[in-house]
């Protein structure tokens, strides 16, 4: 499991370096894989807004930028992306600056214009491409607000953290999360643990005015509930949450979706959202799939099931694979506006079978088939 070192922090102090940290954990018994360091080898990347852009004369695909980086005069940076608008905070090297891999930029001409550094991409600042957020895969970063103009984008964002890679072994399913792994943490520094706030602000109605939940096969199932969200607006997460997903592994996707997979990553529960519009007759039903079942999950692949497959259903179809992923006819979509979120307990050997059987494991099954407390 990777565990970014200053999200741990949020759950207890740890006030040692990176090396004895680990070394205190290994010596406490827990393994550990790699320690992997972000945001380290980029210099003289800032924080800059694109103030305006003009095509480039020479070049149908090249944009010519003049951005703002909090001094006097602005520089001018061609590019190629096509995701970029005025007034949009970017990250910008300039000439003379480095990126990871000791990559160096310097100034030149493009079709003879003159460019004074270049607009980052996410890939460009050291992050892999299974981990970029979904908005800015092809393009250039555009950052989530307003930053102080010219400042280090690794200050800025935040970017320094040291990420380790634990082997949790099959024993120990409760240090599958943050909060496991912060309690390891605590015991072994002698801190004490800081569980997060759960308290709803703003509670009205009742979830079973929207949905009604039956569990058909209780052996697979020890408890399924739901809870509805309304008036939800789908966007981009803020780049705390962001940043959490990315150092965890994780790509972010939207809101919705980057907060379901923060609380498995935090708690150790995996949680699903559906959109209610696309909960037929307002019914979830845990049962078992029909022999030969077909089902499109959320990677857009039809997948066959078995009879013994835990499926969860609407009134009509089957809309989940119960604890290894969610399908595609009830993906949360830019319009969607309330939705129903599922916590359950699923059997870790049904969950297991299923996962094996189709070649499919996600952050989810791992959790459940290892055991998770109901």
């Amino acid at each position: 499991m990777l565990v970014p070192v200053e999200w741990l922090k949020e759950y207890t102090d740890i006030n040692v370096s990176i090396e004895e940290f680990c070394e205190r954990m290994i010596m406490s018994g827990s393994n550990i894989e790699t320690v992997e360091h972000f945001g380290e080898g980029i210099e003289k990347v800032v924080v800059g807004k694109i103030v305006a852009i003009e095509r480039h004369p020479d070049a149908d695909k090249l944009l010519v930028t003049q951005i703002d980086i909090g001094e006097e005069d602005l520089i001018q940076i061609i590019t190629g992306a096509d995701n970029i608008f005025e007034g949009a905070y970017v990250p910008v090297i300039l000439h003379g600056g480095k990126l990871p891999g000791d990559k160096v930029i310097k100034k030149g001409k493009l079709r003879g214009i003159e460019s004074n550094g270049m607009l980052c991409s996410p890939s460009e600042l050291g992050f892999e491409d299974k981990v970029i957020p979904i908005a800015f895969k092809d393009g250039i970063w555009i950052l989530d607000q307003e930053y102080p103009l010219g400042q280090d984008i690794v200050e800025a964002l935040g970017l320094k953290n040291a990420v380790v890679d634990f082997e949790i072994t099959p024993n120990r399913p409760d240090c599958l999360s943050m909060i496991g792994m912060g309690r390891e943490a605590a015991a072994t520094l002698g801190g004490k643990l800081k569980y997060p706030e759960t308290e709803c602000l703003k509670e009205e109605g009742r979830a079973k005015d929207h949905i009604n939940i039956e569990i058909k096969k209780p052996e697979l199932c020890r408890r399924y509930v739901g809870r509805i969200v309304t008036d939800v607006k789908i966007e981009q997460s803020p780049w705390w949450l962001q940043k959490s997903l990315i150092y965890s592994g994780m790509r972010p996707i939207n809101n919705i979706v980057d907060i379901t997979n923060y609380v498995m990553l935090e708690y150790g529960q995996p949680i699903h959202a559906f959109d209610i519009r696309d909960i037929a007759d307002g019914k979830i039903i845990v049962d078992t799939a029909d022999e030969g079942e077909l089902f499109t999950t959320l990677d857009d692949t039809e997948r066959k099931l078995s009879g013994n497959m835990l499926l969860i259903k609407d009134g009509k179809r089957g809309v989940a694979i119960a604890g290894v992923m969610g399908g595609l006819n009830s993906e949360i979509k830019d319009d969607t506006t309330t939705i129903l979120i599922e916590a359950a307990n699923f059997n870790g050997d049904s969950i297991r079978s299923t996962s094996k059987k189709l070649g499919l494991r996600t952050e989810a099954s791992a959790r459940f088939e290892k055991g998770i407390d109901a």
